[in-house]
Formats: C-alpha cells, structure tokens, sequence
C-alpha cells in the first residue's frame, strides 16, 4: 500500500485517501483489521507519528474504529456514519475547484467527462 507519490499532499493525507480507496474499490471489507500504527509506518516507510495522525483523521471520519487493546477495524457497513459535515467541506473544495478549472476555460463537457473517468476508476 505504498504511498508516497508527487501529488504534493501530506504523507498522512496520502495513507488516509489510499484507505479509503482500498474499501471504495473493495480491497478492505467493513471488519477487516489494518496493520497496528507500527507496522503499517514500516510497511510505507513512515514516521509512526504521521500513520497515527491518519489513523485519528480516519476514525474522525467515522472510517475506521479502534478498539483499544484488540486493533483498528473498518468501519462495518451497519454502524451509522455521521458524513453530513464531510459532504458539505468537500462540497466546498469541489466548488473550489469548479471556479478555478472554470476560469482556466476548460470547457464543462471535459470536467463532467473528467469526473466521470475518476468515479468510474474509484470502483
């Protein structure tokens, strides 16, 4: 689950997307136990502080839960999330965007053809 790339976001910004990633594309199950803040900092070659600040943005997020002496787990699909607050912040960063790709003069059927490309691709 190697993630450092180019893409010019945090390491842990990083770890938490590809996490989320592997459930949208079914690599993780709701249950499944991911790697203690130790071995998954060896595993991607991080410092342990940056997996477990990850680890705490992804359990605020209602992704993961940790139960303390037993492990972290994803989320299982039965367990109610609260993404009210989460859908309207990236509501706010797409519109963000939305203006910036709009005033570099990108037609609207490439982004819709864009979006469309990387929804599909998040399966």
């Amino acid at each position: 689950m190697q993630v450092k790339d180019t893409s010019g976001l945090p390491y842990y910004e990083q770890l938490v997307l590809r996490v989320k990633q592997q459930i949208v594309q079914g690599i993780l199950q709701p249950g499944d136990r991911l790697p203690s803040v130790r071995d998954m900092a060896r595993q991607e070659q991080l410092n342990p502080n940056t997996v477990s600040k990850a680890y705490k943005q992804l359990e605020a997020q209602q992704v993961i839960v940790t139960v303390h002496g037993k492990g972290t787990y994803v989320r299982e699909a039965g367990e109610p999330a609260d993404n009210a607050a989460q859908i309207v912040a990236s509501r706010q960063r797409l519109l963000t965007l939305l203006t910036e790709i709009r005033y570099l003069g990108v037609p609207a059927n490439q982004v819709i053809g864009w979006i469309k490309t990387a929804y599909e691709e998040a399966d």
